[in-house]
């Protein structure tokens, strides 16, 4: 296979995605392939935080017994329940979050051999990885828990290091805005360091360590210790790919918002000044076919952001294979298969000098 640089993998990976996803164009399974792309190759993920705070209306603390959302007292007979309805909940949403991600795990599996082979149905792929989507599982719970225990011994030494700041607040001697700095310092350097290791990490085990795993079914021992010589031997480039992955992404993902942006906003204005004319007609008018083109535009927006990420996702996964692909030899092999050896002559007598020119014929 071609040896691709970072920089160099781009414009065939682009290539390559365009021959998958829209050669020929057919809007049902580029739909399907789009879906599943960015439920596997890219996601939008949230953390809406929201609490009520301790202070009464005019800023100052109230007494203790005068707190709003007290907890109610619980006879000793009822707390054993609640306490056994609360682990129940627990242990339902963490059993399902666990199959959930399974099954992306083994979707991600199966459109990796899709992208690879450059074949468009998810079943056969689906069929093959139940066995190394089941260890990528074992892994990603392992990195989740120590990330928790990380979480856990980073937050005890903010609480240890910040409990005057958090005490003072109950106090008339309530700390100012500038008192909070180096909290809200320290708290986004430890986010920026989070997300950078998280994005590193996500990089190496979705597009280097999962090949080993689909292709050789190999252990995620062996699997890392492969993806780290390979990394210790080219530590720049690798860096390189990581960077213009971010990137081109980033890129990407700002000129989609914009593509976007436009026609939204010109339905939006549309949407309004409709609604205000069926208004002046009849608001049952307006709501009986005002609600129904809203859900409309907001399907098929909804279609077109999920239908981008996934053009986007499938360029990454595309990325990927041809960076590493150079560098990973049953990887590259399948990625653009080594010509046939030539063919020999058929075997022909000399007359001149009395030898054979080709191989000689078997009796």
């Amino acid at each position: 296979m071609n040896q691709y640089s970072a920089a160099q993998a781009i414009t065939p990976a682009i290539e390559r995605t365009k021959q998958f996803l829209f050669r020929p164009f057919l809007l049902g399974r580029f739909l399907k392939l789009t879906l599943v792309a960015a439920l596997t190759e890219g996601g939008i993920s949230s953390c809406n935080f929201s609490g009520n705070s301790p202070f009464g209306k005019s800023g100052k603390p109230l007494p203790p017994l005068q707190w709003p959302h007290q907890l109610p007292h619980y006879d000793w007979p009822a707390i054993p329940v609640l306490i056994a309805i609360v682990a129940a909940v627990v242990v339902v949403l963490v059993t399902i979050g666990i199959v959930i991600s399974y099954l992306v795990i083994r979707l991600r599996f199966s459109y990796f051999d899709c992208v690879l082979r450059m074949q468009h149905n998810i079943a056969p792929a689906w069929a093959l990885y139940h066995r190394q989507a089941m260890r990528y599982l074992g892994m990603s719970l392992c990195i989740g828990l120590a990330f928790a225990a990380a979480f856990s011994a980073v937050g005890y030494w903010f609480y240890i290091r910040f409990k005057p700041l958090f005490v003072a607040l109950g106090t008339d001697n309530k700390p100012s805005f500038t008192d909070f700095l180096p909290l809200i310092g320290t708290l986004i350097l430890v986010g920026l360091a989070v997300g950078i290791v998280s994005f590193f990490l996500h990089t190496a085990l979705s597009y280097f360590v999962l090949p080993h795993m689909a292709l050789e079914d190999a252990s995620i021992s062996d699997a890392i210790s492969d993806v780290w010589s390979d990394v210790t031997a080219e530590p720049w480039e690798f860096l390189l790919f990581v960077i213009l992955r971010f990137l081109v992404t980033l890129a990407a993902s700002i000129i989609a918002f914009l593509i976007l942006l436009i026609p939204l906003a010109v339905a939006g204005v549309v949407g309004i000044v409709a609604a205000l004319i069926l208004k002046s007609a009849s608001t049952g008018l307006m709501v009986l076919l005002g609600v129904p083109a809203a859900i409309l535009v907001g399907g098929l927006f909804l279609v077109a952001a999920i239908a981008i990420g996934g053009i986007i996702g499938t360029f990454r996964r595309n990325y990927a294979l041809l960076f590493y692909g150079s560098r990973y030899p049953i990887l590259g092999n399948l990625l653009e298969p080594p010509l046939p050896p030539p063919a020999f002559p058929p075997w022909q007598p000399d007359p001149e000098s009395g030898f054979s020119s080709g191989p000689a014929p078997v009796s």
